[in-house]
């Protein structure tokens, strides 16, 4: 037992420690306080759009390069390592860039009028389908209708 916990602990002190840990919080970081910003000045989509590719240059570029020594560390090849550091930034700046359109779209989803609901309701639905299912077979209940909108078959 003594030596499974020291064989563990050797193998978590000989990890690698991250080494593009400081670059991404100061790229994601600056990202961050983008989006907050335009959100707070309510700026619209397409200046947004036009604008957030120019932000935060300087803290990609450095995430960049440490993404890239970081793997080529890991001896992967120098093409694969730029694909790699390409696809971390770009989910970066994407999931960012989404943090920005549901603000952008709350305005425009409270203005618009509210959708119709369908004539039939899910009580009506299951009764019609306890009608037509033979009293052998358990009438199935959809799992989005709750339990107190079902009617119990007869």
């Amino acid at each position: 037992m003594i030596s499974s916990v020291l064989a563990v602990a050797m193998a978590a002190w000989m990890q690698p420690a991250d080494t593009t840990r400081a670059s991404r919080e100061a790229f994601t970081g600056c990202l961050r306080t983008y989006v907050d910003r335009a959100q707070q000045n309510r700026m619209t989509a397409a200046d947004f759009q036009a604008a957030y590719p120019q932000q935060c240059t300087a803290q990609q570029t450095a995430y960049r390069t440490a993404i890239i020594a970081r793997e080529r560390a890991s001896r992967m090849s120098q093409a694969d390592s730029e694909e790699s550091a390409t696809m971390e930034i770009d989910d970066a700046r994407t999931n960012f860039a989404e943090r920005f359109e549901p603000a952008s779209g709350t305005a425009t989803a409270a203005a618009s009028p509210p959708a119709t609901a369908p004539a039939t309701t899910p009580t009506a639905t299951a009764t019609q389908a306890a009608a037509t299912t033979p009293a052998t077979t358990p009438s199935a209940t959809p799992a989005a209708t709750p339990a107190a909108q079902t009617t119990p078959p007869r």
